[in-house]
């Protein structure tokens, strides 16, 4: 079956910014060498899965929305961990965090909304 031509997009937009975001943390990796703070290794780990998830999406296979799913909230934990090293201020710690939750509600809603009209043809 064909693909609805906004699910297709979305999907694009959403393997442009999971590429984008995995290589921008990479550029970390000189200083997670330094400072010995391996939790964001995951992070960018758990980057690399949300790459492959949609590229899984992309294949009409199920099992992407369940490796973003789970990558996301791996993201989401990476995040708040790494907030607790770098800021002492608990509100910007929780707007931080806020700010992440609403990013991945907002995409894991338009996804839902695209994916469920030709959701019996993923496999």
């Amino acid at each position: 079956m064909k693909r609805p031509t906004f699910l297709t997009i979305w999907l694009n937009v959403m393997l442009l910014f999971s590429i984008a975001l995995t290589v921008d943390s990479l550029t970390y990796l000189p200083m997670i060498r330094l400072t010995k703070n391996y939790v964001s290794l995951i992070g960018i780990v758990a980057g690399f899965v949300q790459i492959w998830a949609v590229v899984q999406l992309l294949r009409w296979r199920k099992i992407g929305v369940w490796l973003l799913l789970s990558s996301a909230i791996v993201i989401m934990f990476v995040t708040a961990i790494n907030e607790f090293y770098l800021i002492s201020n608990v509100g910007q710690i929780l707007v931080s965090m806020l700010m992440v939750l609403v990013v991945n509600i907002v995409m894991f809603g338009i996804l839902y909304l695209a994916i469920r009209p030709v959701w019996k043809n993923f496999k």
